[in-house]
């Protein structure tokens, strides 16, 4: 991991006067964005409040200060981050991709998209809020909780996912490709996409709704139901799909 050290030169507006990075006091406030990406800081102070953006991907930071609170997005990509304090709130979005997060505190609230590639996060927690995107592809996932409250697409690409709870529904797409899903549940409805290529999934439900459009692609699904509802083109190509309602879209 490439960092540069912290040196004078580099700092913040605190109260209308700059203070040196590696100074900032317990409980301070900064209006605007905090970019350290690539400083080899590793330590914050507690009670830190920032009104922008906080970049730390790629500095030595190894653990977050407890009360923090980010407006904006927070970045944690390739850091020795370990873990994250409880009652994290991040308005915008959290980026956690390539580091050591293994749990999730019960309760995070995310407002914008979360990002858990490339970690070893295995379980979801309780109360986990992600007002965008949930992106846990290639992550030890085998479990959706019935409950998870995720406001745009959730990405479960590649993950040992062998099921979805009954009811399950989604307000942005879904993608399920390489998983080992082999059977979708009773009243899926997806707001948006709903990818299953390369799964061992042989027939859709019935009532299955999918706001766009719908790739099965790679499967061996034969059929779709006639009650079945794609707002967009259904994707067929290498799937032995045969019957298929009239009312649908397939592009081969």
């Amino acid at each position: 991991m490439e960092t540069h050290p912290v040196i004078a030169t580099h700092s913040v507006k605190i109260g209308g006067r700059k203070v040196d990075i590696a100074k900032i006091p317990e409980g301070a406030s900064i209006d605007g964005d905090l970019n350290l990406h690539g400083y080899s800081i590793k330590h914050l102070p507690n009670k830190l409040s920032i009104g922008g953006n906080l970049d730390l991907s790629r500095t030595l930071l190894a653990k977050l200060p407890k009360k923090l609170r980010v407006a904006g997005n927070l970045d944690l990509s390739e850091t020795l981050i370990e873990d994250l304090p409880k009652g994290l709130n991040v308005g915008g979005d959290l980026r956690l991709r390539g580091t050591r997060i293994e749990k999730l505190p019960k309760g995070l609230r995310v407002g914008g998209n979360l990002d858990l590639r490339a970690t070893n996060v295995t379980e979801i927690p309780k109360g986990l809020s992600v007002g965008g995107d949930l992106d846990l592809s290639g992550t030890g996932i085998r479990r959706i909780p019935p409950k998870l409250h995720v406001g745009g697409s959730l990405y479960l690409g590649t993950t040992d996912i062998a099921a979805l709870p009954e009811n399950f529904s989604i307000a942005g797409g879904l993608d399920l490709s390489g998983t080992l899903i082999s059977s979708l549940p009773k009243g899926l409805r997806v707001g948006a996409w709903l990818n299953l290529v390369g799964t061992a999934v042989t027939q859709l439900p019935k009532g299955l709704q999918v706001g766009e459009w719908l790739d099965l692609r790679g499967t061996s699904i034969k059929k779709i139901p006639k009650d079945v509802k794609v707002g967009g083109l259904v994707y067929v190509a290498g799937a032995p799909v045969g019957d298929i309602p009239k009312d649908l879209q397939v592009c081969g």
